[in-house]
């Protein structure tokens, strides 16, 4: 909705729209103005020892290797039962490895091994392999600018990584790991850098992506126009099983910055499917179950047509983003956090904070059902928490705290927790917003960062209960304890003025319309507004004023 909601109000008020909304036709160039704004990571290999291919357990007679006309090493295993092979050394040439019938482990053991007009690795058999990185040895994998192929790694079946050792993945070309099959990270250090000119993802697996445990460091930094650089991306194939193209994160360590989108179950029916039956579509999700997160994007938002475009959303399923535990840090250009169905919070902790476009966008359902979420949004025209009409947005336990131009505010019937809504003041930087109970106790507030403005906050917390007394005001913590702005408890709170004041009848309480409302039944929201509406905003059940503007248009029109 973002795109199209953002030239609508455009229109709406163009009298105003100069300072809110900069740009226009973008001509295609070689190059876009991507810039990246964090340290590379670098890593410079030290090996110069000979490249060595060991067979250490398996079927010694069905196994071959050799070097071919090219300079590339080529490793064939004919045998049944699965094979461990040891890699050392340097190749200035490409591992290629068959290995038709049976799974086989390759340990990285002091390897460094630089594709020149091939993939570094390519995995040509269905099997599954298994890297595992040697305790105490760094390794190294990078294709060159010459790379005919479309990765670093390329794999035919499904590809493992684990142990205690590390692998640094340099991509010059396009992907950097690019597998038909699915990629597991039980354990180790990987880290992949892109190139400024690489042309692609950073991982990039048809089935699946898991992160169990250990660490992943991505740094997709290229910038080539239309081609700008992904960090992770599934992106699922048809077929009876619709558990394929799914990211699910179990633990470990995740830390990305990316030119392009961060995090993404991509499936796209009108470009990847090949029958006209959507039954069989995978069901694009992306699973966060825990482990710590760090995201950061820095690409430009553009659309100059559905082919020529560049979104650098946080996260993205094209179905659904579930996040049930761990703890996730997303800074974005684009929205933080995006799905075509449903996003769900069951637990964990979000600090979210998206510079231009949406927060967290659902073009479906939104549910928070618990966990800690901290939601920042001061971009013109935009929401903290925009799921399109607050009758999608239920809310049934954990933590929140919303602020943007806008906000959607908990609509749904299945909502069973309490939250609190305000529109009408522009807040800025510094300044110090409490939600009081009767007895001026604090029940939670928060502060605003350094450079932010917005004009609608939103709080939910189950220590909000019904039929109280509740005022939302500015003024000065005292005794605070505040974690990412978030004040959870304080001694005591000095009010400076009284925004407004509730008292809970029904679950959700606002004092006019913080967000958009397209679709559903609008006169079907949680049982009315309570207190009074700035000047501009519509009676309960109409559109009326442009939110987070009261009083800058008059009444209408409804979309």
């Amino acid at each position: 909705m973002k795109k199209t909601l953002s030239l609508i109000l455009i229109i709406l008020m163009a009298f105003t729209a100069a300072n809110l909304w900069a740009g226009g036709s973008k001509e295609k160039a070689e190059t876009s103005t991507q810039t990246q704004t964090q340290t590379e990571i670098t890593a410079e290999s030290t090996i110069t020892s000979e490249f060595t291919v060991e067979l250490t357990s398996g079927d010694s007679s069905a196994f071959g290797g050799s070097y071919n006309s090219d300079g590339n090493y080529e490793l064939t295993y004919k045998g049944t039962e699965e094979a461990v092979f040891t890699v050392s050394g340097l190749l200035e040439g490409t591992l290629i490895v068959k290995s038709d019938n049976a799974d086989y482990t390759i340990v990285l053991n002091g390897a460094d091994i630089r594709g020149q007009s091939l993939p570094a690795i390519q995995l040509k058999s269905e099997t599954t392999c298994t890297f595992v990185l040697a305790e105490g040895t760094e390794n190294y994998v990078s294709d060159s600018s010459s790379n005919e192929k479309k990765g670093a790694i390329t794999g035919s079946g499904d590809v493992e990584i684990e142990g205690s050792g590390s692998l640094t993945v340099s991509v010059y070309k396009k992907h950097g790991i690019k597998l038909d099959g699915g990629l597991t990270i039980n354990s180790g250090n990987v880290t992949i850098n892109g190139d400024e000119n690489a042309e692609g993802n950073m991982i990039s697996a048809d089935v699946y992506f898991v992160m169990n445990d250990g660490s992943l460091a991505i740094r997709a930094n290229g910038s080539v126009y239309g081609e700008e650089s992904k960090g992770i991306k599934v992106n699922g194939v048809e077929g009876e099983d619709r558990d394929c193209g799914y990211v699910e994160i179990n633990g470990g360590t995740i830390d990305i910055v990316s030119v392009g989108k961060a995090i993404t179950a991509g499936w796209k029916a009108e470009d990847d499917a090949e029958t006209e039956d959507t039954s069989d579509d995978p069901y694009a999700a992306v699973y966060i179950n825990g482990g710590y997160i760090s995201i950061t994007t820095t690409g430009t938002p553009y659309e100059v047509s559905d082919d020529e475009s560049l979104s650098p959303e946080g996260i993205e399923g094209k179905n659904a983003v579930i996040i049930n535990g761990g703890t996730i840090y997303i800074t974005t250009t684009d929205d933080s956090i995006n799905a075509g169905d449903l996003v769900q919070f069951n637990g964990g902790y979000v600090y979210a904070n998206a510079t231009a476009n949406d927060t967290i966008d659902s073009n479906g359902k939104l549910e928070i059902n618990g966990g800690t979420l901290i939601i920042l949004n001061s971009t013109n025209m935009e929401q903290g928490i925009d799921c399109d009409n607050d009758s999608n947005f239920s809310y049934t336990g954990g933590t929140f705290v919303a602020i943007g131009t806008g906000n959607n505010v908990p609509g749904s019937t299945d909502t069973s927790a309490y939250s609190l809504g305000y529109i009408g003041t522009t807040f800025k930087g510094g300044d110090e917003i409490a939600v009081l109970d009767e007895n001026s106790n604090v029940v939670i507030g928060f502060v605003v960062p350094d450079g932010i403005t917005f004009t609608t906050i939103v709080f939910g917390s189950e220590d909000i209960q019904g039929n109280s007394t509740y005022s939302i005001a500015t003024g000065t913590f005292s005794g605070v304890e505040e974690k990412d702005s978030l004040v959870t408890a304080a001694k005591s709170f000095k009010v400076s003025k009284t925004l407004v004041t509730y008292t809970t009848t029904s679950f959700t309480s606002t004092n006019g319309t913080l967000g958009m409302n397209i679709g559903g039944n609008q006169n079907d929201f949680h049982g009315g507004f309570q207190g009074n509406f700035p000047s501009g905003q519509a009676p309960s059940g109409q559109m009326g004023g442009m939110p987070g503007f009261p009083g800058a248009m008059p009444w209408g029109p409804r979309f």
